[in-house]
C-alpha cells in the first residue's frame, strides 16, 4: 500500500444507511431530516454494536487499533442513527462526556495538518451532531462541561477565509461539511462564505477531467488564488474525486439549502455506481474501484438528502439496489459476529467502521439525524421503612 493510502485511510470516513420506503418522513426542524427506518438488517447491526459497549460506556473491540474514545464515538454514531439500544447509547455518551478532549483535540498521533493541541473541526462537528441527536446541549456538554458550539465557531478563518480549522488535504471537504451541518442542526447559521467554500470545491469549470465532473475530492488547493483542477478518480492510487467526499458535501449543502450543485453530484455518483458483477448497485470509494459497504452507505445518505430512493428506481442495477447490496455485507451466520458488517477487503471479519457507518445506510438516515425521543424518567428509588415497634411502658 502507498503512503498516500495509509494517510488517507487514517482520515477516511472518520466521521461521519429497505424496506417500507413509504414510511420515510421528512421533519421540518431547523433543516430537513430523514426519519430512521427500522429494518431486520438495521436491528441486527444495532444489536451487535450495542453489545460492544462496556458497563462503563467504553468500547474496546478486539482487533481494532483505534483508541477507546474513537471506537465509542463510532458506536454511538451508529446507535444514534438507529435509535435502538438507548441504554447502551446512554452509557456511551456518558463515557464520551468524560473524554471530550481526548476525542476533539489533536494529540499529534494522526496525519492531520492541524496544530497539535488544536481542536479538530470534523470531530467537533460530529460530536455536536451526536449530542444534538440524543437530545443533549452542545453548548454545555461533558464533565466538565464545555461549549462545543463555541469551540467550533472559534475555528472559523484561523487558517483560511471561509474555512473552519486547517485545510487537511485528505479530509477538508468532510471536515467543513460536518461543521456546517452541526451548526445548522443546532439552530446556528454558518457564514455564507463557509457554505460557499463547499460549493466552490465541486469539480466543475476550468479543465477538470470529465470523470471528476460533479464530484468532490477531499480538497482542491489553490494556486495564485485560483482553484486547481480536481484529479480524475484513481482507485489504484486513491486520489481524485471520490464518492465519500461527494456524499458529505451533498448532505451539507442540502442542510444549508444550497441545492444547485446537487444534480451534478448525482450525475457523478451515477457514473461511479458499480454496473456489473455480484455487487452491482453498490458504490466504490473511487470510480472504477471495488464497491464497499462504507461508500455505499454514505452514498445512500446523499441520495436520501437529495430526495432520491436508494431502494429502487434510477439507482437499481441488474435487480439490485444500493440498500440490498449494503445488506449483502452483513454477517448473518449465528455467533458473536452476527449482525456486524465486514469490510469488502476482509470478508467475514467484523469491521467496526463498516458496521457503524453501514448502519447509517441500513436505517436510511441522512445527516443530521432526527432527535431521539426523550427517555421516560426513571422511577425514584424506594426506601423500605421499617414497621413501627410498639413501646411498652409497663
Amino acid at each position: 500500500m502507498t503512503t498516500r493510502f495509509n494517510a488517507a485511510m487514517r482520515n477516511f470516513r472518520r466521521g461521519t444507511v429497505v424496506l417500507l420506503v413509504a414510511s420515510l418522513s421528512f421533519l421540518s426542524l431547523s433543516v430537513v431530516q430523514v426519519s430512521a427506518v427500522t429494518t431486520t438488517e438495521s436491528t441486527r447491526t444495532s444489536d451487535w454494536l450495542a453489545a460492544q459497549v462496556g458497563p462503563d460506556g467504553a468500547v474496546n473491540v478486539a482487533g481494532e487499533t483505534s483508541a477507546a474514545i474513537t471506537q465509542t464515538v463510532n458506536v454511538a454514531n451508529g446507535l444514534a442513527a438507529s435509535g435502538q439500544h438507548r441504554d447502551a447509547l446512554t452509557r456511551a455518551m456518558t463515557y464520551i462526556g468524560s473524554h471530550v478532549d481526548d476525542w476533539v483535540v489533536n494529540d499529534g498521533s494522526g496525519s492531520t495538518v492541524a496544530l497539535v493541541g488544536s481542536d479538530l473541526p470534523e470531530r467537533l462537528g460530529e460530536l455536536i451532531l451526536l449530542v444534538h441527536t440524543v437530545g443533549g446541549d452542545p453548548s454545555s456538554f461533558g464533565n466538565p462541561a464545555t461549549n462545543l458550539l463555541a469551540r467550533a465557531q472559534a475555528l472559523y478563518g484561523i487558517s483560511d477565509a471561509g474555512f473552519y480549522g486547517y485545510q487537511d488535504p485528505f479530509s477538508a471537504v468532510q471536515d467543513q461539511s460536518f461543521v456546517v451541518m452541526a451548526l445548522l442542526a443546532s439552530g446556528l447559521t454558518p457564514p455564507p462564505a463557509a457554505v460557499q467554500w463547499i460549493v466552490d470545491q465541486q469539480c466543475i469549470g476550468g479543465t477538470n477531467p470529465a470523470s471528476a465532473l460533479g464530484g468532490w475530492q477531499p480538497f482542491r488547493a489553490s494556486t495564485s488564488n485560483v482553484l486547481n483542477d480536481c484529479g480524475a478518480p484513481d482507485s489504484l492510487n486513491y486520489v481524485g474525486a471520490d464518492t465519500n467526499s461527494t456524499a458529505f458535501a451533498v448532505q451539507a449543502l442540502k442542510a444549508a439549502g444550497e441545492t444547485a450543485a446537487i444534480s451534478r453530484a448525482l450525475a457523478f455518483l451515477h457514473a461511479a455506481q458499480t454496473a456489473s458483477g455480484p455487487q452491482a448497485g453498490g458504490f466504490p470509494w473511487f470510480t472504477g474501484g471495488d464497491p464497499d459497504p462504507n461508500s455505499t452507505a454514505l452514498v445512500i445518505q446523499a441520495l436520501l438528502a437529495a430526495g432520491e430512493s436508494p431502494t429502487g428506481g434510477a439507482w437499481m442495477v441488474n435487480g439490485s439496489s444500493p440498500f440490498s447490496i449494503l445488506s449483502s455485507w452483513q454477517i448473518t451466520t449465528p455467533g458473536p459476529d452476527f449482525g456486524s458488517i465486514y469490510a469488502a477487503w476482509q470478508p467475514g471479519v467484523p469491521s467496526l467502521m463498516a458496521s457503524y457507518q453501514g448502519l447509517w445506510g441500513l436505517t436510511l438516515t441522512a445527516f443530521p439525524f432526527p432527535v431521539l425521543p426523550a427517555l421516560p424518567a426513571a422511577d425514584p428509588p424506594t426506601t423500605d421503612v421499617p414497621a413501627a415497634v410498639p413501646t411498652f411502658t409497663g
